[in-house]
């Protein structure tokens, strides 16, 4: 809400000492790292500019013409409070000075940071208040009911978005929806997203003759939705995505529908029945339905969003009478036929995402007809013929994806103009042919960042030098894998884009390491695997200053040269070398993925303080000794895994889901006794914020092998860990008691059996301590077969925060 300061009155020193008072109740900081949630399937950040308005109250100037206050121009009440984007920080008081500003109508304060307060029930005393914003301000725990006292609101925002440190979200109790529907019959305007309902859309909410927009999003909505709630004819935006339990058809249209914004993404809106009493989707159980012609009624709706439903069949022809609509998403249902020619009307469209989807048909060269286009999502379908080079010269196209179709033919692309706007164009998996290197060309001095032609077809040859020679110089993400990458002249490769910083080359042919990757300053992400490159890893690789992830498996790699001598020095987090031909030694360096190989000896003591290591894996290899010492000091270590990492499907940097993996598994030898502090530094490990999902090693595999040789007594301090949920140490070598908590009392005895751990003592003793030797060596018993195949796992539940760890041997 927007409120303008009154120009010729003075403030009630009353009002003035309320605004000040509240001023000071909070500090000026930065509001927390909101996502929004779907966009295009991405997690992203909401673009947040704020600045503090009451930085500039003054006790003796006129609060009237103070930021964001609105006042009454003959009484000098304040009436509007705008302090959105406002940087607040602190804890919202229960009786918040706030209150004493009887006369407020308008009431904005979105968009800071409220630390979790809950909302307090005192706002009830703004009787008159018309328009009450409270969204994205971090506020959590119950909506006090009193907040539906305010009989004259015409507009309630209590939406959040999505916050990865917000631990308990807001929610109402069941009776509030009805309630809601029963005192605030002027409201025209009502947003909950995000807030935990869980109950019914009630009946009587089609009742608010008044309401014109309602938006409900991912607030676990179940039960049948009313039809007469779709039919209103003045309801004219409805959003309730992401509520899966949520159950109705989409019923005929009428003329007199005012419909302009319509979201069921995400829903079950196709479904037919539900059991109330279990809410849970049984696909097997799922009726599908089709969009029923009469949506052609709707002549004034610009947004119709139906994905991630259980729709089939063909969208109707009347579709194209919607001559307003600018944005389209059907996406993940099973819809069918060609869809495309229907479009072709819808002019001012801007957003067409049709992927998961089983359409198909021909491209249309008439395509250019949607001369607005600006996202263009044709994925994961059966369209085939050629690409019509029209689609390049529409300017306003901004991404392209037609992966995973039928796409054939040479790829022809048109005089693109200079005022192109394409960023983002995927094409894989396809079966284009011809000089695609010569087309890609076409973009020459563009604005293309994104480029996808991975697995086009078997004959298609990538000569690198055309692609550098296209001069992309925006080029920031370039993958070909599953093409021949012609060896010709990639020596002479200088650079592909000064800006690229993702580079996916795998199963590609390549026999020597490409060189022009020394000079890609800015790379990130490197993926050279299922090649048949030979020799050793050059030195310069790990110099490359922002390489975080390096994926180099199913190779026939036989060495290293230069590898850097401390882990601290490289921002490396994730490094793939499994199935090589490695030999002798592990060299010193940040390992994460070594399985498979024919590496002996032990691991170097290099993980020094300070390591960003997150994953290892060096299983199935000869190694022998102990674990270093040094690897307690990796606090990012966060997650335990046998398994070899993959990352598939488009990857959004923003949706930072980060793992770590440790896997020290079978057909090793490690040993070693068990001193009681390691794991205290492994931070990561119990954070409340990682996310993961935790399972003991026996959920995931059936192979309980491990061939490692553990000593020593069970550290006294694990009795600490609240968050233990199993303990397996069967058949290693351990002596003493067995630690005397809940934690260990409430373990199966099969946990502890064989000799000589007395399964049934108890800890009478500190640890003693352990020789210089061990102490600086030695690996906790905890770490020292982490890995769901050699037996330890730990890592986090979503809702329930636990560890888990298994070490055994055959």
């Amino acid at each position: 809400f927007l409120y303008s300061s009154a120009s010729l009155t003075l403030c009630r020193p009353d009002q003035r000492d309320a605004l000040l008072e509240f001023k000071s109740e909070f500090e000026l900081g930065n509001p927390p790292e909101f996502l929004d949630e779907l966009l295009h399937d991405y997690l992203v950040p909401v673009n947040v500019t704020s600045y503090p308005k009451t930085k500039s109250w003054a006790n003796n100037s006129d609060c009237c013409q103070w930021d964001g206050i609105t006042c009454d121009a003959n009484s000098g009440m304040v009436t509007g409070v705008d302090l959105s984007y406002s940087s607040l920080h602190g804890h919202f008081k229960l009786n918040s000075s706030l209150f004493v500003l009887r006369q407020l109508r308008n009431l904005n304060l979105a968009y800071n940071d409220f630390n979790a307060s809950p909302i307090p029930s005192g706002f009830n005393k703004l009787m008159g208040l018309e328009r009450l914003n409270l969204s994205h301000s971090w506020f959590s725990g119950q909506i006090p009911p009193e907040i539906l006292h305010l009989t004259k609101l015409v507009s309630l925002d209590l939406s959040s978005c999505f916050n990865l440190s917000q631990s308990r979200p807001l929610f109402i109790d069941k009776p509030f929806l009805g309630q809601l529907a029963q005192n605030l019959t002027n409201l025209r305007h009502l947003d909950m997203s995000y807030v935990n309902i869980s109950s019914e859309i009630p009946q009587m909410i089609s009742n608010l003759t008044s309401l014109r927009s309602i938006c409900l999003h991912k607030c676990h909505l179940f039960g049948r939705l009313p039809l007469s709630f779709l039919r209103s004819p003045i309801i004219q935006s409805i959003d309730l995505s992401m509520n899966p339990y949520l159950e109705s058809s989409l019923p005929e249209f009428n003329g007199s529908n005012s419909l302009v914004y319509l979201d069921l993404s995400e829903t079950s809106i196709s479904r037919d029945e539900m059991d109330e009493n279990n809410p849970v989707v049984d696909e097997s159980l799922m009726s599908t339905a089709e969009i029923p012609f009469s949506i052609g009624n709707l002549s004034l709706l610009n947004t119709l969003h139906l994905s991630s439903n259980n729709f089939d069949g063909e969208i109707p022809s009347s579709i194209q009478n919607l001559n307003q609509m600018t944005n389209v998403n059907v996406l993940n249902n099973m819809f069918s036929g060609d869809f495309l020619t229907a479009l072709l009307n819808l002019t001012k469209l801007t957003d067409l995402a049709l992927a998961f989807n089983h359409f198909t048909g021909a491209l249309s060269p008439n395509i250019t007809s949607l001369s607005n286009l600006k996202y263009f999502d044709a994925s994961l379908n059966s369209f085939v013929g050629s690409i019509p080079s029209t689609l390049f010269t529409i300017p306003s196209l901004e991404t392209i994806f037609l992966n995973n179709n039928q796409l054939s033919g040479p790829l022809e692309i048109g005089n693109i103009s200079s005022m192109s706007k394409l960023q983002e164009l995927d094409l894989s998996r396809n079966d284009l042919t011809g000089p695609i290197p010569r087309s890609i060309s076409k973009f020459v001095n563009l604005l293309l960042k994104h480029l996808y032609l991975s697995y086009l077809n078997t004959t298609t040859v990538i000569d690198l030098n055309k692609i550098s020679s296209s001069h992309l110089e925006s080029l920031t993400t370039l993958r070909l894998s599953g093409n021949y990458v012609s060896p010709k002249n990639m020596s002479s490769v200088s650079i592909l884009s000064s800006q690229l910083n993702r580079l996916k080359m795998s199963d590609c042919g390549i026999t020597r390491f490409p060189k022009f990757i020394r000079t890609q300053q800015h790379m990130i992400s490197l993926d050279l695997s299922y090649n048949e490159i030979k020799g050793g890893v050059p030195g310069w690789l790990w110099k490359l200053p922002k390489l975080t992830y390096a994926d180099l498996s199913n190779n026939m790699f036989s060495g290293f040269i230069q590898f850097p001598k401390h882990l601290s020095k490289t921002q490396m987090e994730v490094i793939s070398l499994s199935e090589n031909n490695f030999s002798g030694e592990i060299p010193i360096s940040i390992l994460l993925s070594l399985g498979s190989n024919h590496l002996g000896g032990k691991l170097p003591d290099i993980f020094l303080n300070g390591s960003n290591l997150r994953s290892l894996n060096v299983g199935r290899n000869q190694l022998v000794h102990k674990l270093p010492r040094s690897l307690s000091d990796c606090s990012s270590l966060e997650y335990s895994s046998s398994t070899l990492m993959s990352f598939t499907g488009r990857y959004n940097t923003n949706q930072r889901l980060l793992l770590g993996f440790l896997s020290c598994e079978s057909h090793n030898a490690f040993t070693g006794a068990l001193p009681s502090d390691f794991f205290m530094y492994w931070s990561a490990m119990h954070s409340e914020k990682n996310h993961s999902k935790l399972k003991s090693r026996d959920e995931l595999h059936q192979d309980p092998y491990t061939l490692n040789k553990l000593s020593g007594q069970i550290p006294h301090s694990l009795a600490g860990l609240t968050s233990l949920s199993t303990v397996r140490v069967s058949h290693n070598k351990l002596v003493g008691m067995i630690p005397q908590s809940t934690q260990f009392q409430t373990q199966r005895v099969s946990g502890f059996c064989g000799a000589p751990l007395d399964e049934c003592g108890v800890v009478g003793h500190d640890d003693p301590p352990l020789e210089e030797e061990e102490e600086e060596q030695v690996l906790s018993w905890i770490a020292a077969a982490i890995g769901f195949a050699p037996g330890v796992v730990i890592g986090l539940t979503i809702a329930f925060p636990q560890i888990a760890l298994v070490v055994r041997r055959q």
